[in-house]
C-alpha cells in the first residue's frame, strides 16, 4: 500500500502537545469536556433516543435470528421504500442546500425512485398516493455529506492492526503480537503485518522506535512488518524488511532515512524514503480493497457520509474501482484522483476518464500532485524560515520551473498538496500562468489546493480570484494548533487555515477530513470548522477559539461539505435536495444548524440514503 503523503510527521524530538492521536484531540492535561444538560427545548430528545435504541434493539434480535450473514454494505437495509415518497418535517427541518446558495429550509421533500421530485411546504402531502415519512421532533434532514479529501482503501487497511493510543513502545509491540497471533493462519503466503497509528510523543521517552524493538518478540521474530506513524509520514519497519532492502542510498531526495551513529538504519523511513518500502512491498489484491472498501463504507454509511473524494489512487486502484462500477457494487460515491507515482509524471494516456460510471457511483478525471512536506515534520515548504528551526525553510518536491508544464499538462482536472506558503506561492503561479486570460475556462477546470494550509494574504486574494478551490480539512487545523504557531510565528499564522478570509475574498471551499489520518466521522470536521476547538471544548487560546475570526457558519461548513464538495467533483446531481438530484441524504437525531455547540459531536445518523433507499439505519414511517 503507498504511503499517504499529506500529513505531518513530528520530529523525535517534538513535544507531546504537537500531535495528538486520533481517539483524542484534548489539549494536554486539560479535562475531558463534559456536556452540560441539554435545554429546555430538547426535552424529548430522551425518549427519542429510547424509542429508537428499543427499535434498533428489535431490528438487531430480529436480523440476528433471521440472518446466516452480515448484508454487503451496498445493498439497503431495513424495508425497501417505496417507488413514491415524501419526508416531512412540520418544524421545517428539511435542508435542501441548493446550489446557487443557501440552507433551502423545507418542511417536505417528494422522491419518486431515486431522485428528488418536488420540494416545499406540508401541503405536498395532498399528492395521490403518497406515502409520508415524518421526522420526530428536534430530527433534521440534510443532502448525504461528502468527504473532499479522504482515503477509502487506506482507511480499511491500515485499521486491521490499529496502534492509535499505545503509550509506549512495549504497548505497541503487544498489539502487533496478538494481531499476528489472531493471524497466523489467515494472512496470505508472503504477506507482511502492516498496520498504522503509532505516536512516540506519547512515549517515555519520545524517541523513534527501532526495528529492534520488534525483534525482542518471539512471536514477532523474522517476520517482516511495516507499522505507519499516526500522521502516515513515516514507516516502522522490522529486521526481515531491512535484509529485503539490502543497501540503501546515503540520501533520499525529500526524505530521511534514521540511522544510528555508526550508519545503521534502525527501521524507520521517513517522507520519500517511504518509496523505498512501496518497491517491495506485496502488492494488493482486489479482494483485499474489496474488505478494505466494504469497511469504509460501513463506517462512513453510518456517520451520514454518501460520497468521497479519493485523494490518492494507483492505477491498479482505479482499474478496481472501475470495476466495482461496472459491477454496480460500489457503495457510495467516489471522485477519483489518479496518483502516477514518485516524481509526477504524465499517465492519462493509461486512464480512460469516466463522469458518473456505476449509475452515478463513480468519477474518474482527476490527478493528485504533490507539491511539498507537512508542517509537523517541518517538510512544508516556506518563503522564509520555520521560526523553530532557523536555516530551514522545508522542501519543495519539485523545483519551480517544473511546475507550470505539469499543470499544463493535467490542466483539465488537478489537484496539488500545498501546505506551506511556498509550496502555495509556486502552484498557483503555475496555475495563474496556464489559466492566462481565460478566466472562465479556468474557473470550469475547478482546480484545486489540497489543504492549503499556510498562504500569504496576497495569495489568498488571487487564488480565490482565479477560482482555484481551497480544499480544507477543519480537524487538521484543530490538531496543528498546538504547535503551529511555534512553527510559522505570530505573523505568518495569520494566513494559515484561514477559511474565512478564503469565502471573503469570493473563493470556494470544499471540506474534508484526510481519514484515515483523522477521523472518519464528518461531524467532527463540522465541529471543528464551526468552533476551531478541541473535541475536549479547548483550544491554545480560549474556549471562543483558535482565532475564531476564521470560523465558519454552520451554513457555510454544511456547504462545504455538500453543495460545494459536489461542485468541486464535477458532479451535476449529488449535494443538493433540490428536483432533479439523487436522493441522498441523512436523517439526523438534532438539527444540525441550531443545535447547542457542545451537543454536536452527540448528533447522530439515524438514516443514510442513498438514491432514494436506505444505506445505513432506518427510516420509519
Amino acid at each position: 500500500m503507498p504511503a499517504l503523503r499529506n500529513r505531518k510527521m513530528d520530529s523525535p524530538s517534538s513535544a507531546s502537545a504537537e500531535k495528538q492521536p486520533l481517539v483524542d484531540r484534548r489539549a494536554p492535561h486539560s479535562p475531558r469536556y463534559q456536556r452540560t444538560p441539554p435545554p429546555p427545548r430538547r426535552s424529548t430528545r430522551t425518549l427519542n433516543i429510547t424509542i429508537s435504541l428499543l427499535i434498533l434493539a428489535f431490528f438487531v434480535v430480529y436480523s440476528q435470528n433471521h440472518s446466516s450473514k452480515t448484508p454487503r454494505v451496498f445493498e439497503p437495509q431495513g424495508r425497501r421504500l417505496p417507488e413514491y415518497y415524501g419526508v416531512c418535517s412540520r418544524e421545517g427541518k428539511v435542508y435542501t442546500v441548493p446550489p446557487e446558495g443557501g440552507l433551502g429550509a423545507v418542511e417536505c421533500v417528494v422522491v419518486r425512485g431515486k431522485e428528488v421530485v418536488d420540494t416545499g411546504s406540508l401541503d405536498l402531502r395532498k399528492a395521490g398516493g403518497l406515502q409520508i415519512f415524518y421526522l420526530p421532533p428536534d430530527y433534521s434532514l440534510t443532502p448525504g455529506l461528502i468527504d473532499s479529501h479522504g482515503h477509502p482503501l487506506e482507511y480499511g487497511y491500515y485499521l486491521q492492526l490499529p496502534l492509535q493510543g499505545s503509550r509506549s513502545v512495549s504497548e505497541a509491540v503487544q498489539r502487533v503480537e496478538a494481531f499476528a497471533r489472531d493471524h497466523a493462519h489467515t494472512l496470505p503466503k508472503g504477506a507482511w503485518i502492516e498496520g498504522m497509528g503509532w505516536d512516540q510523543n506519547l512515549w517515555s521517552p519520545q524517541d523513534f522506535p527501532t526495528a529492534a524493538d520488534l525483534e525482542t518478540s518471539a512471536v514477532l521474530h523474522g517476520l517482516p512488518i511495516s507499522l505507519a506513524r499516526i500522521d502516515v509520514h513515516a514507516e516502522w519497519v522490522s529486521e526481515a524488511v531491512l535484509d529485503m532492502l539490502g543497501d540503501l542510498p546515503d540520501e533520499v531526495p525529500g526524505g530521511h532515512i534514521v540511522r544510528y551513529p555508526n550508519g545503521k538504519p534502525t527501521g524507520v523511513f521517513v517522507d520519500n524514503a517511504i518509496n523505498l518500502l512501496n518497491e517491495i512491498r506485496p502488492k494488493m489484491s482486489d479482494k483485499q480493497r474489496e474488505i478494505y472498501l466494504a469497511r469504509m463504507a460501513t463506517d462512513g454509511l453510518a456517520k451520514g457520509l454518501t460520497g468521497v473524494h479519493n485523494a490518492r489512487a494507483s492505477l491498479e486502484d482505479v482499474a478496481f474501482f472501475k470495476r466495482m462500477a461496472g459491477e454496480n457494487k460500489l457503495p457510495m460515491r467516489f471522485y477519483t484522483m489518479i496518483h502516477c507515482g514518485d516524481p509526477p509524471t504524465f499517465c492519462g494516456d493509461k486512464v480512460e476518464q469516466v463522469q458518473d460510471a456505476g449509475d452515478g457511483r463513480l468519477t474518474v478525471r482527476a490527478v493528485k500532485l504533490f507539491g511539498d512536506g507537512a508542517l509537523g515534520s517541518r517538510g512544508a515548504a516556506l518563503l522564509e524560515d520555520y521560526s523553530d528551526q532557523p536555516g530551514w525553510k522545508g522542501l519543495l518536491l519539485e523545483e519551480e520551473d517544473k511546475w507550470e508544464p505539469l499543470i499544463r499538462q493535467w490542466y483539465e482536472a488537478v489537484n496539488v498538496h500545498t501546505i506551506g506558503d511556498r509550496a502555495n506561492k509556486v502552484v498557483i503561479d503555475a496555475m495563474e500562468g496556464v489559466i492566462g486570460d481565460d478566466k472562465h475556462g479556468g474557473r470550469a477546470r475547478r482546480l484545486r489546493l489540497e489543504h492549503a494550509q499556510i498562504m500569504r494574504p496576497e495569495d489568498l486574494e488571487r487564488a480565490a480570484r482565479l477560482g482555484i478551490i481551497a480544499s480544507y480539512q477543519p480537524t487538521h487545523a484543530t490538531s496543528d494548533m498546538w504547535y503551529a504557531e511555534q512553527r510559522l510565528g505570530p505573523e505568518r499564522i495569520k494566513g494559515a487555515y484561514a477559511w474565512r478570509t478564503y469565502l471573503n475574498h469570493g473563493g470556494r471551499i470544499a471540506l474534508g477530513s484526510d481519514f484515515p489520518v483523522e477521523s472518519i466521522d464528518p461531524l467532527k470536521g463540522f465541529y471543528a470548522a464551526v468552533t476551531r476547538l478541541s473535541e475536549s471544548g479547548e483550544s491554545p487560546h480560549d474556549k471562543g477559539g483558535w482565532y475564531p475570526s476564521e470560523k465558519l457558519t454552520r451554513e457555510e461548513a454544511l456547504r462545504g461539505m455538500t453543495a460545494d464538495a459536489a461542485y468541486a467533483s464535477f458532479s451535476n446531481t449529488t449535494g443538493s435536495l433540490t428536483p432533479g438530484k439523487r436522493f441522498d441524504a441523512v436523517v439526523w437525531d438534532d438539527d444540525l444548524l441550531t443545535a447547542p455547540i457542545e451537543e454536536i459531536l452527540e448528533i447522530a445518523a439515524k438514516a443514510t440514503i442513498m438514491d432514494g433507499q436506505v444505506v445505513s439505519g432506518r427510516l420509519e414511517v
